[in-house]
């Protein structure tokens, strides 16, 4: 799958209400849990943040208006059946890759668009200033989209400390 691609995955296993349901995601590619090169039982893993069609939590007065989100209508053109958000204030699925190749090619997931290299970059500026990923998935994801040829994206960085004296 390649960066940027918008898919359904169709009942959705791995879903924190009782039963599966179909679910939107944005692939921003892979990660290893562990970064030594020769730890070949280390985990690989997806980057999916999921979306929500939910768009009244996200209005003035909902209850996650001040969470960084990024909108998607059909009119872009992105493979967006209707409006629906991506939440970037925290990382939620964590899919073993051997897990969502085996759904991939059961064909429940179903690669339905690609955003704009605009887009992307608009999701890993917020993605940066999340809170909710870590310093190392934050680096991983720009690694990811730089070697997909998105260039020029600005190294995360940590917020800073206050140092005791």
């Amino acid at each position: 799958m390649k960066i940027g691609s918008v898919f359904i995955w169709v009942s959705y296993p791995f879903n924190h209400e009782k039963d599966p349901k179909d679910r939107w995601f944005v692939y921003l590619g892979e990660y290893r849990e562990n970064n030594d090169p020769f730890d070949k039982a280390s985990s690989i893993f997806v980057v999916i943040p999921t979306t929500t069609s939910r768009i009244e939590y996200y209005e003035p007065g909902g209850y996650r208006e001040n969470h960084l989100f990024v909108m998607f209508t059909p009119e872009e053109g992105f493979g967006f059946s209707k409006k629906c958000i991506l939440d970037l204030t925290h990382f939620e699925p964590v899919v073993e890759k051997h897990v969502f190749d085996k759904f991939l090619e059961r064909g429940t997931i179903l690669k339905q668009g690609e955003i704009s290299t605009s887009r992307i970059r608009e999701i890993y500026e917020k993605i940066c200033i999340s809170s909710g990923y870590s310093m190392i998935l934050k680096k991983k994801i720009r690694h990811n989209l730089t070697t997909a040829g998105i260039s020029g994206l600005p190294v995360p960085k940590r917020k800073n400390r206050k140092r005791k004296h």
